[in-house]
């Protein structure tokens, strides 16, 4: 499915996943097996204490992973089959970055690796996923 354009992965990221506007996430770079976004330090994924909630780091990390996945399939669709993430520092300064980039892609399954680091670059967590590739059926009208 690659090539992507950032504006309008960040358009239809938008418009049909709302948390990822909540949480003010940006895409920055997409590009074959690789994809990377930004987000703020904001309100909206604070925890008590002002720390990054592990929530919002998850789900950013599943959506950039998902991202970087998305260039390299040839499928109808992709589901997420697991996300392991290690929370190694807390989040305290942003703006965040996190990076996503293909480990391996077999012929349905495909396993991605990323990454969230602080405004200075401290690394806040690392994440290890797979996603399985879903098939059009042959004479699907999609």
């Amino acid at each position: 499915m690659y090539p992507l354009d950032v504006e309008r992965a960040n358009s239809v990221i938008w418009e049909t996943e709302p948390i990822m506007a909540f949480i003010g996430y940006r895409v920055v770079e997409i590009s074959q097996g690789r994809a990377c976004a930004e987000f703020g330090h904001g309100k909206n994924v604070q925890r008590i204490g002002g720390v990054l909630h592990g929530g919002v780091i998850a789900a950013v990390l599943d959506e950039t992973l998902g991202m970087a996945v998305l260039t390299v399939n040839d499928g109808a669709d992709q589901v997420t089959v697991e996300l392991k993430v290690n929370f190694l520092e807390a989040g305290r300064e942003g703006p965040y970055r996190v990076c996503g980039q293909v480990v391996r892609r077999g012929g349905r399954i495909v396993v991605a690796e990323g990454e969230v680091r602080d405004a200075s670059g401290r690394l806040v967590a690392k994440a290890l996923g797979t996603w399985y590739i879903l098939r059009r059926e042959v004479g699907a009208g999609r």
